[in-house]
């Protein structure tokens, strides 16, 4: 192909200083031949930006004789703005996508067109590395020689791992899909000092669900990465979380289902779960989670809980954001121009710290014998204040997912009305600010402030506390233990 460069490069990675590495850790770093790029095409918007789009092989991930897709490549798109005021910053967003495909358009595709848009933002390099993990996978000891995609291969290899001994971890997804994202930082480097002569040594990381994960991940094993920004994935301390799941709904969530299906459930509190939890699980690596994170959730999200927080954010260090999207399912469908300022404004925060005063907020979340209360400081003052609060719909479940199984067990989904509404706080003294409501009688309330700032550029950034549900200490059901955990999907 006329113009196309093909790079083989020597594996190297910057793996996070620790006192015991981990398998993730020896994954990541182990030295790979497959690894090599090439740029397919390259697309001028003028006065702009420059778009290439290359495809990247960036490991081997066990063998042919496991799966059918033991070379994994992608399509990876770097945005060159021609105004790079930080050209030693990069922000790569991590997506999904399938292997049968052709290569995006970056003219057209609208993942690739909000990357541009955030690079061009924040002066910095964009990216976007797709097709992680790569699917469909066909599994040779899978029984049913199912094409699997997303949750569906993350299940299969985490059923794998725990029924199968724990002396195979490289078998658990996470692994290539952190080193795939490894590897695009390292392509991402080299093609942009090959065409502009400048070293890219800082990048903020972010992506979306079991990309999110994948976020959080990187930032563990790799001190490239100075801010990370996961979506939709806070499922730290994964066992007491999804003990928490099944003391909430009752059960499993629908969405949940190839988990479900895949006996993960039913081995909850097997110590292979455990120990699987103590290599993937972000919190693990609580110690090196260092830089800046924003950490983006969905009030509705039909995956995980609102209150999920209250199981890590207080055990990972400073500094950390939580934003909570009201009214937002898991896809976080009609919020992704809002997301795509907060992320610009998020990294401006990482290109020119010295432009913003990082606020400090601490909070009180309780409840009295009547009311549901949250309290908020903020250092400095926020500029605007907005709470928002929603009821369940129901009385029998701690339940604010927007759709629920019709039935328990069943695949048909019924729609569950959740509409958080906005209402004005307290505000008793400069940078003090209350939200108080009547905790409901039947089912529960859920409720968080919401803060305003401004960020460097004269754009602006808004944060949250942890969402408050009351009555706090009431549940769906008593929890789990052993083989009951198995459950139903609700």
């Amino acid at each position: 192909m006329a113009g196309v460069k093909l790079f083989v490069v020597a594996m190297c990675c910057c793996v996070a200083a620790t006192v015991v590495a981990t398998p993730l850790d020896d994954y990541v770093s182990m030295p790979d031949s497959h690894y090599k790029f090439e740029v397919l095409s390259e697309h001028r918007v003028h006065g702009e930006y420059i778009a290439y789009v290359l495809n990247m092989t960036s490991q081997k991930w066990l063998t042919y004789n496991d799966s059918d897709s033991a070379i994994w490549w992608h399509y990876l798109t770097i945005t060159v703005p021609d105004k790079l005021t930080h050209p030693g910053h990069a922000a790569l967003y991590v997506t999904g996508g399938s292997n049968r495909g052709g290569p995006p358009d970056p003219l057209k595709d609208q993942e690739t067109l909000l990357t541009s848009f955030m690079a061009v933002g924040a002066g910095c390099i964009g990216a976007i590395l797709r097709q992680v993990p790569n699917q469909p996978i066909v599994f040779k000891t899978d029984p049913l020689q199912k094409k699997r995609t997303e949750d569906a291969i993350i299940a299969f290899t985490w059923r794998h791992f725990v029924e199968n001994g724990t002396d195979e971890p490289y078998w658990l997804l996470r692994m290539p899909m952190t080193k795939a994202v490894v590897r695009a930082m390292d392509t991402i480097t080299d093609h942009v000092s090959n065409v502009r002569g400048v070293n890219v040594s800082k990048f903020m990381v972010a992506g979306a669900s079991k990309r999110g994960w994948t976020t959080w991940t990187t930032g563990a094993v790799d001190k490239r990465v100075v801010g990370i920004a996961p979506m939709v994935l806070d499922l730290l301390n994964m066992v007491k979380n999804l003990h928490h799941m099944y003391r909430s709904l009752g059960g499993w969530t629908f969405a949940f289902e190839d988990y479900f299906t895949e006996n993960v459930t039913l081995h909850l509190d097997d110590p292979n779960t455990q120990k699987m939890a103590d290599i993937i699980d972000p919190l693990a690596y609580a110690d090196r989670l260092t830089m800046p994170k924003l950490i983006i959730t969905a009030g509705s999200d039909e995956f995980f809980l609102p209150d999920d927080s209250y199981y890590y954010f207080d055990l990972i260090p400073e500094p950390k954001f939580l934003r909570i999207t009201p009214n937002g399912e898991h896809s976080l469908t009609l919020h992704h121009v809002e997301l795509l300022t907060v992320m610009t404004s998020f990294m401006r925060t990482l290109t020119e710290p010295d432009e913003w005063t990082q606020p400090k907020m601490t909070w009180k979340r309780y409840e009295n014998s009547t009311h549901g209360i949250i309290e908020l400081n903020s250092d400095p003052p926020p500029f605007r204040i907005e709470v928002w609060r929603t009821l369940t719909n129901r009385g029998k479940r701690r339940d604010f997912r927007l759709a629920v199984a019709a039935t328990e067990g069943s695949s048909k989904l019924y729609p569950h009305i959740i509409l958080y509404k906005n209402f004005p706080a307290r505000n008793p003294s400069p940078g003090k600010y209350i939200a108080e409501f009547l905790t409901p009688k039947i089912g529960w309330q859920c409720f968080f402030i919401k803060a305003f700032y401004y960020a460097p550029g004269g754009a602006t950034i808004s944060f949250t506390t942890e969402a408050n549900i009351t009555p706090a200490q009431e549940y769906a059901v008593p929890d789990c233990h052993g083989a009951e955990c198995r459950g139903t999907l609700v």
